[in-house]
């Protein structure tokens, strides 16, 4: 009866846990209001728009060779008794989202991805783009074998793909656009760190007496050099394009949401999953009462 009334305690506390970060979903999904990525401020923000293309190459699904922007698979052998998946991933390859205002940038490192297309299918190879040649090459008993114990492999496969409308919810940053400018000063220490860091080159270049080491005079010299590049750079930073990057937040109470799902379905699944912890800690508190009374 110990044991059965910590187990319950214990159930009833992850539970609870459970139960409000699924709340605590559901209020920031439904209690945030969406931006336009061009005049979203910097903070925590809810945007909606539609998958572009990837900063790099278009991606393909390992599983289905499908093109997407981000995938996630594993594939799970049926005829073995251990748990977990025999091979699983997820891509960590940034895309870009855009609304009516502007272009953001999203990382997908550390995000709740919720997709709207998700694959289950079954075959006999670990890799299901491998079944055709798997096929040619096998024998009629064998093929027979196969089919009276069933399919091996199991695959499931989600995608987010160009084109879909999807919801964010995450730390939106701009950068460039004259925004954080360094000043003159911190620039320029920062073009004397990087010299000196090649002192060999520094000496080849501000070196007027050739004694292999700079004097004051020179020295005088690689600060105003320093100056200059310093000033270059600042301008570069100041007429520099702005870019928008949705990334996670440092926060733990706020989720990190990625989802081709509507906003509405996703708010409404998260409300279902807390009215269903409240069912299970009802249960719960119902059956340490039992057991102690």
């Amino acid at each position: 009866m110990i044991w059965l009334t910590l187990l319950l305690l214990f159930s009833l506390v992850a539970t609870t846990w459970i139960g409000f970060r699924f709340l605590n979903h559901y209020r920031l999904i439904t209690g945030t209001p969406t931006s336009l990525i061009r005049s979203a401020h910097q903070g925590y923000v809810e945007v909606i728009g539609h998958i572009q293309d990837g900063e790099g190459d278009i991606l393909r699904a390992p599983l289905s060779n499908m093109e997407c922007v981000w995938y996630r698979f594993k594939v799970e052998d049926l005829h073995e008794k251990k748990t977990g998946p025999v091979n699983s991933g997820e891509s960590q390859q940034w895309f870009q989202v855009s609304d009516s205002s502007g272009t953001c940038l999203v990382d997908p490192n550390g995000a709740r991805v919720k997709p709207d297309y998700t694959r289950t299918w079954h075959g006999n190879t670990l890799n299901p783009r491998d079944e055709t040649y798997h096929h040619t090459n096998t024998t009629s008993r064998s093929l027979l074998t196969k089919e009276l114990s069933g399919p091996r492999y199991r695959y499931t496969e989600s995608l987010l793909m160009r084109h879909e409308k999807v919801y964010l919810l995450g730390q939106f940053r701009s950068v460039g656009g004259g925004r954080h400018v360094e000043s003159v000063k911190d620039l320029t220490k920062e073009v004397i760190t990087e010299w000196k860091a090649n002192y060999t080159a520094l000496l080849e270049r501000f070196d007027e007496n050739g004694d292999n080491k700079i004097d004051m005079t020179e020295w005088d010299a690689v600060q105003k050099a320093a100056a200059v590049e310093a000033n270059e750079r600042r301008r570069s930073q100041i007429n520099s394009p702005s870019m928008h990057v949705m990334i996670a937040p440092n926060n733990p109470a706020q989720p990190y949401l990625i989802s081709t799902l509507n906003e509405e379905t996703l708010a409404r699944r998260y409300g279902l999953y807390s009215l269903g912890c409240l069912v299970a800690i009802t249960a719960e508190i119902y059956g340490l009462l039992y057991l102690w009374y």
